[in-house]
């Protein structure tokens, strides 16, 4: 508890910090999961390592930082009742994700991973925006939902930052389970690496 409370003070005089270093642990660690156990491969990128970390830091936890605690109040207001997190819920879902985060992670990862150009990735995620999107939607609604309304402010992107790392680790699990990775699998995991 007392490691708790320090965290939330933490996070509550310095948001952006906070969720920066959240999601930046978040982002090393669910990549070298994804390396070890997803990919199977035999020693870890660690440039690879460093750009996820980076992404996951700067976009994931200072980007979505100011988007669902700060411009989304100014957009819907600073209630936690019902009506107010469902705007939110909406605006992540319809506008934030379909239209940003994802447009963004696509080409990041093409890159990255040396998968092709900025436009590739673009191409990508054109041709996968109905299975990724199909995912999303039916995971994190609902779980920004009790985000936005039950979560105090400075622990919503931390929440997100820990649900998407746990659904990583269960895909590996699952993966190394069914002894395959699925194209659905990857949909999965490229809605909820990031969170969302």
């Amino acid at each position: 508890m007392f490691a708790l409370r320090g965290f939330r003070a933490f996070a509550k005089a310095a948001p952006a910090a906070s969720a920066a270093a959240v999601c930046t642990v978040k982002g090393s660690a669910s990549d070298y999961i994804a390396q070890t156990q997803v990919e199977s491969t035999a020693g870890v990128d660690w440039p690879r390592n460093a750009a996820f970390a980076a992404f996951s830091g700067l976009y994931l936890g200072v980007g979505q930082h100011l988007i669902y605690n700060r411009a989304f109040t100014v957009l819907f207001g600073s209630g936690q009742d019902l009506r107010t997190g469902l705007k939110k819920v909406l605006a992540d879902s319809l506008v934030h994700v379909p239209l940003i985060y994802l447009p963004l992670y696509y080409p990041f990862k093409s890159v990255v991973l040396g998968e092709g150009s900025f436009l590739d990735g673009l191409a990508r995620y054109r041709a996968d925006a109905h299975d990724v999107l199909t995912t999303y939607w039916s995971i994190w609604p609902a779980l920004h939902l009790v985000n936005f309304t039950l979560t105090p402010p400075e622990l919503r992107i931390s929440l997100v930052a820990a649900v998407s790392f746990g659904w990583l680790v269960y895909l590996s699990w699952r993966s190394h389970a069914d002894e395959e990775v699925s194209g659905s699998e990857e949909h999965t995991t490229a809605a909820l690496h990031g969170g969302g």
